[in-house]
């Protein structure tokens, strides 16, 4: 039967896989989200039905919300990241501490995070919740200083490594496969900080950023993601 041919696909087993991780469900409601506030910048640039303007907005909004929710809970394995980063001396020491300041910094990020949205809730009330808002784009941006920083430090690294592998009279191939596979990975972890970094910069208007620019970057972020993910639950 076509209905039993399309249930015991592999990729919809794969797809069932996908959907059943906590992150795989946050990128697919991610990019919805950024695509909203992307469509929604665009109507309002166009000059576009103010009624459906409303429903993008209130749709970007939805799915914010429902995220912040996904991520209580989320501080505590930062802060448990942060805590496995110090305690690892033996590594390279700048990538050491540049880890434990991202893994800090996002720990009090999506401390905010949660504060807020207890905040829109009624939970909590918050004496001033702008200071949290501007508090929470700086702690954000500062966890994407910390990985980019790692992550060119180790770029110039694996690139030494490759070049001296290379050099070597019998190249050991599986070594050099190694190091340009850690290369690939932190390329696409540099390229997702470059893109989330318009977020939390647009939040505290540190250069101007069109809203249709931070809505397309979280989209390409989101799919960058999404795919990496994806590869991860095959």
């Amino acid at each position: 039967m076509v209905a039993d041919a399309l249930v015991y696909h592999p990729t919809a087993a794969h797809l069932l896989r996908y959907l059943d991780t906590t992150i795989g469900r946050d990128k697919v409601m991610r990019l919805v989200q950024y695509f909203a506030r992307f469509y929604a910048a665009y109507l309002a640039r166009t000059g576009g039905d103010k009624a459906t303007l409303v429903a993008w907005r209130g749709l970007m909004s939805q799915f914010s919300s429902a995220r912040k929710i996904m991520r209580i809970g989320k501080p505590l394995q930062h802060l448990k990241a942060a805590a496995v980063a110090y305690d690892n001396k033996t590594g390279d020491a700048v990538l050491r501490y540049t880890a434990v300041g991202r893994q800090l910094a996002y720990t009090a990020y999506l401390t905010i995070d949660t504060l807020i949205f207890a905040h829109g809730t009624k939970l909590v009330t918050l004496k001033n919740p702008e200071l949290a808002q501007k508090l929470y784009y700086q702690f954000w941006l500062a966890g994407i200083v910390f990985s980019i920083s790692g992550a060119v430090y180790k770029h110039i690294g694996l690139s030494n490594r490759e070049a001296s592998l290379a050099k070597q009279a019998e190249k050991d191939i599986v070594a050099i496969k190694k190091v340009r596979a850690e290369q690939a990975a932190n390329s696409t972890q540099l390229v997702l900080d470059l893109l989330d970094s318009t977020i939390p910069m647009s939040g505290l208007q540190l250069v101007p950023i069109d809203e249709s620019v931070v809505g397309l970057a979280g989209m390409v972020s989101s799919l960058i993601g999404a795919s990496v993910q994806w590869n991860t639950t095959a």
